[in-house]
């Protein structure tokens, strides 16, 4: 049988493209075009040198690990090693399952005219079956994305919490953000930030009616701050560099996400504004909070 090796190049090159496109879809890396081709070049390159050389099993894994290191590299030049090797994962993701389906294809089409030649198959149908995988495996790969994206909407990250407070009980609508990585920097404490109007059955009207004064100085002249348990929290944002929030530590807090979770180490932030444009929730609360559990069933 004749081997065309500019069809083994090609072959390899769609493939290439494709795997690496949805590996950028899947790691939500910008796509640059011209990039993606040479890195999928030298992925060919390689394909073709491999079946031309006769390399051994073991300097071929290698080769194999190098190789897919620079093409990740070429493909997505500004992200750091660490952001490569996450990369290279899902690149190997997506290549076994594109492997899968292109053997599937292979075991429903069982072709005749097919050769192995350096752990390679040739022939006329790999190309076809190339094609075909290439695009298979694109179109599952964006219908799982659709719908993972569909599924981690935002009434998935909403959830509700409850404040207790000097024998009080408030119940709200909480967003978890991600971004919330505010912590009060002297006790290291997680911080929930949670609209003034939220709290007016736990804390006093006259503190919030007046939390800009508070923050300015310009209240309660002769008390003490400290003696109606108040801290004042720091905190970056964009356009506010120098922000701060009145905040209190509860007695705990009680939250209702995927299962039940208690602290007693956070703090509440007050903040004089709204959160949500259609009041869809009326505080944040931050990632750590539910994976750091100290305070749990205490």
């Amino acid at each position: 049988m004749t081997i065309y090796l500019d069809i083994v190049l090609f072959e390899n090159i769609f493939l290439n493209s494709i795997i690496i496109i949805s590996t950028a879809i899947i790691g939500k890396v910008q796509i640059k075009w011209i990039r993606i081709f040479i890195a999928s070049l030298i992925g060919g390159l390689f394909a073709i040198c491999n079946y031309i050389v006769n390399i051994n099993w073991f300097s071929g894994i290698i080769l194999k690990i190098v190789i897919s290191i620079i093409m990740m590299k070429i493909a997505f030049n500004k992200c750091n090693l660490r952001k490569i090797m996450k990369q290279l994962m899902f690149f190997y993701l997506v290549s076994f399952t594109f492997g899968g389906i292109a053997f599937m294809l292979l075991f429903f089409i069982n072709p005749q005219n097919i050769i192995i030649k350096s752990n390679h198959l040739v022939g006329v149908y790999p190309l076809k079956i190339a094609v075909i995988s290439g695009i298979l495996g694109l179109l599952i790969f964006f219908i799982i994305s659709k719908i993972l994206k569909n599924n981690f909407s935002k009434k998935s990250i909403i959830c509700e919490i409850e404040i207790f407070y000097n024998g009080n009980i408030e119940k709200i609508k909480t967003m978890i953000d991600t971004g919330n990585l505010l912590k009060e920097p002297i006790s290291k404490k997680d911080v929930v930030i949670v609209e003034k109007d939220s709290l007016k059955s736990i804390i006093s009207k006259d503190i919030l009616d007046n939390i800009q004064s508070i923050l300015h100085g310009q209240w309660l002249e002769s008390e003490n701050l400290h003696s109606y348990k108040l801290n004042l929290i720091p905190f970056s944002s964009l356009g506010n560099d120098n922000g701060l929030l009145i905040g209190f530590k509860p007695d705990y807090i009680k939250i209702y996400s995927e299962e039940e979770c208690v602290r007693n180490d956070v703090l509440i932030g007050i903040y004089d504004g709204k959160l949500s444009k259609n009041n869809l929730y009326t505080s944040l609360i931050g990632l750590d909070i539910l994976s750091n559990r100290k305070g749990k069933n205490k």
